[in-house]
């Protein structure tokens, strides 16, 4: 498995769930910083969706298809940060750019 950092996309097993958490099988964004990332089994992140209704609101952010290499535009619900097991990540996709981060870590704020 790829080395996983801040950054990264994966596609994760968000099951089981409760409540309104976002399940199935999905891309998540990784947002642990690297050095937790070496060194702890867990990792957090945020769930993606290709619902491009979540757009817009404080706390999430647009990912084009283009970056993520995804085939679809995505939005990642900065609302729903999740920590869950490496083990459920299943395939790296792609790293996001400096940029693309930075507008993240400004809705992340709003959250933590």
């Amino acid at each position: 498995m790829t080395e996983i950092q801040q950054g990264h996309i994966y596609f994760a097993d968000l099951n089981p769930i409760m409540g309104h958490e976002q399940g199935g099988y999905r891309p998540v964004l990784i947002l642990q910083k690297n050095m937790l990332n070496r060194h702890l089994s867990t990792v957090v992140v945020a769930p993606l969706t290709k619902n491009l209704k979540a757009m817009g609101h404080l706390t999430t952010c647009f990912i084009s298809k283009k970056e993520s290499l995804l085939p679809f535009d995505s939005v990642a619900l900065l609302f729903q940060l999740r920590t869950i097991d490496k083990k459920r990540l299943k395939k790296f996709v792609s790293a996001l750019d400096k940029d693309t981060m930075a507008q993240v870590r400004e809705q992340i704020f709003f959250v933590v």
